[in-house]
């Protein structure tokens, strides 16, 4: 298990675990990021930018300091 913004590379990842407010996780649900979900991680952005990930053929851009709170496994 490991942060969202810690994978290396475009890959295939399971959200696991959201360590995120209350808020926080109905923001990610009205995007339709839930636990359980598969996401492709698409880019990183330097300097802290945003992190895109690809769900259910979306492009989805998430904020550096939620994306941080998002924790995913290897598929």
């Amino acid at each position: 298990m490991t942060r969202l913004v810690d994978c290396k590379r475009v890959i295939d990842v399971k959200i696991v675990k959201i360590n995120a407010g209350r808020g926080a996780i109905i923001n990610l649900s009205n995007l339709g990021l839930q636990i359980g979900n598969l996401i492709k991680l698409l880019r990183k952005s330097p300097f802290k930018g945003p992190v895109i990930v690809e769900h259910q053929g979306s492009e989805i851009a998430i904020g550096y300091g939620l994306a941080q709170k998002i924790f995913v496994e290897e598929m």
